[in-house]
């Protein structure tokens, strides 16, 4: 999968994404001068959007409503939360492995 993504997204190939990365600045722009206290919201849709727009070739999200923007971003924090150092007891306690996950 890795060698997949590398070939993917190498420095040549990432120039076909400029269209849509302009298009989502412009999108953030006017979100930001909308309604610029939600900036984190803003944001958040915009990476949604890029990040569905190039891996899946969709059309961008207009609006931080979407549901799949907000999908999208719990994904994100619950994957940052389990990789996180510390999270299982496993980490500390080795032996755990052997117990039986019932």
């Amino acid at each position: 999968m890795r060698k997949i993504v590398d070939e993917y997204f190498t420095k040549a190939s990432v120039r076909r994404f400029h269209e849509k990365q302009m298009t989502e600045a412009v999108l953030l722009a006017h979100d930001w001068l909308i309604a610029p206290a939600k900036w984190d919201q803003h944001l958040r849709r915009a990476s949604a959007s890029m990040i569905l727009s190039v891996v899946y070739d969709s059309p961008p999200l207009t609006s931080e409503q979407i549901q799949t923007a907000d999908d999208i971003d719990n994904f994100t924090h619950r994957v940052t939360t389990a990789a996180a150092p510390g999270t299982h007891l496993v980490e500390f306690f080795p032996w755990l492995r052997h117990v039986p996950s019932r």
